[in-house]
């Protein structure tokens, strides 16, 4: 904090010992690099822009999203947000977007606005260094949010409204309502605009603020807002200890994920584990985050967590491409988008002794032995066949789902939705290897000494998600 600035006595008292608290709580108090301000032009925004300036010590940089929503009103916010980070003497950044145009399948003017505003902020910050990006939610944004997400049905999740801190995203004035962010303004003489659409009574959100919570207020509790926020925190810790514990479950069911799949469970663990349904359904939504998918509804959830509890084989559609399936061995979480190219490949090692090539997602390489061996070897990443040199030696790759017609094999130990992926070496029709599992077979014995090829093959996951 600048002691030079002329900072009114009311407000140190009043606002600073809650500002700093807020500030050290969330970890941003002491912090020496830039903090990004995203600045709307409304009270809240502008309350936290002079409490960041005046109150924190480190450089502050201002940046607004232009939405392109309210026509010339959304214009003149720019211009006011941009004349008063010149007389507070901070860098402004702007950046316009017609947002009605920029809406993604199924969603929302607010939400198309929301992630393109975070994406804006975020632009900002790395390109300044900065370490957080701090917005303007207060604590009746908490509670009209835990209310929102009540009506909505998001569960005990939805009861922990607006997080504090998020990664670097901090919201300072959390502690603070409404009354007093208008009182500190009107304290310091400082203008601000005023949001036409947030008078609108089609947006649920606005009904809740205008509406609901005076209803709450004068017909049942005048201090409802304090309990809900209190609600709220109480959440967070129930919440935080759920999520350690579905962590905690997650590590000992996931296993290395099989190939063509995002993440892999291990069903007999799960079983010897007796999860309730509710623990359980912790579990897979903990997934859910880890993997960054679309957040299922309360039922589809009820759904997914009925097939794993009672189920064998079943596929389970999450979103687009994305499905969790399931054998009598494992849940696999699995994306179609991965699987794109399955091709036969037939390689004449008589042309080609060895060489290398990359086969839907798999790294593989050969090299005929100089040396003569006597039997095969079969390993989980390598193996060594055996061949006679006065036939025509033909390497074949194919996926277990065609190799099963030509080796008569079904390959059980294989997940259903993996075979038509999963690559089968087949050494001129009398040898054959499956990597991973380290399984092979001969056509035909041999007491002779013959030559060799030896085969390496390493799935690389990364190259294909």
């Amino acid at each position: 904090m600048d002691t030079s600035k002329s900072i009114p006595k009311w407000v140190m008292k009043k606002y600073y010992p809650r500002f700093r608290d807020t500030g050290i709580r969330q970890g941003w108090w002491n912090e020496t690099n830039p903090i990004v301000a995203g600045i709307s032009g409304g009270p809240d925004s502008i309350a936290l822009l002079w409490l960041l300036v005046n109150l924190w010590r480190g450089k502050v940089i201002v940046a607004h999203f232009e939405h392109g929503i309210r026509g010339k009103e959304s214009l003149d916010d720019a211009l006011f947000v941009r004349d008063l980070a010149s007389k507070m003497g901070c860098p402004f950044f702007m950046e316009r977007a017609p947002v009605p145009k920029l809406r993604q399948k199924g969603e929302s003017v607010e939400e198309a606005a929301r992630r393109l505003r975070y994406a804006f902020l975020e632009k900002v910050r790395k390109e300044n260094k900065a370490s957080y990006v701090a917005v303007g939610h207060h604590k009746d944004d908490l509670v009209e949010t835990v209310l929102f997400n009540i009506i909505r049905g998001t569960g005990i999740r939805g009861i922990q409204g607006i997080p504090e801190k998020r990664e670097y995203i901090i919201r300072p004035l959390i502690e603070f309502d409404r009354s007093e962010i208008i009182e500190l303004l009107d304290g310091l003489k400082m203008s601000w605009r005023v949001d036409s659409t947030n008078l609108e009574v089609d947006y649920t959100r606005n009904k809740i603020r205008l509406h609901l919570i005076p209803l709450l207020e004068k017909e049942y509790n005048p201090r409802v807002k304090e309990h809900i926020a209190t609600l709220s925190r109480q959440a967070v810790g129930v919440v935080n200890q759920l999520e350690a514990q579905a962590e905690k479950i997650n590590n000992l069911l996931r296993r290395k994920p099989l190939p063509y799949t995002m993440i892999t469970w291990d069903r007999k663990v799960l079983e010897t584990l007796e999860l309730p349904s509710q623990q359980l359904a912790e579990c897979i939504r903990k997934q859910q985050r880890d993997l960054s998918l679309t957040t299922l509804s309360s039922n589809r959830t009820e759904l997914l967590v009925k097939l794993v509890r009672e189920s064998l084989n079943w596929r389970f559609q999450w979103e687009d491409k994305i499905e969790v399936c399931a054998d009598k061995d494992f849940i696999a979480w699995v994306n179609w988008d991965m699987n794109v190219k399955f091709i036969n490949t037939s390689i004449d090692l008589g042309s080609q002794p060895s060489g290398s090539l990359f086969w839907n997602g798999w790294n593989i390489s050969w090299k005929r032995l100089n040396k003569r061996f006597q039997t095969p070897k079969f390993g989980s990443h390598q193996c060594r066949l055996l061949f006679d040199d006065k036939d025509d030696v033909f390497l074949r790759i194919i996926s277990a789902k065609n190799a099963r017609k030509i080796l008569g094999q079904t390959f059980d130990f294989m997940p259903w939705w993996s075979k038509q992926g999963w690559p089968i070496f087949i050494l001129s029709c009398k040898m054959w290897w499956v990597p991973l599992h380290g399984k092979g077979g001969e056509r035909r014995a041999e007491s002779r000494s013959l030559d060799a090829i030896q085969i390496k093959a390493q799935y690389k996951r990364s190259e294909r998600m």
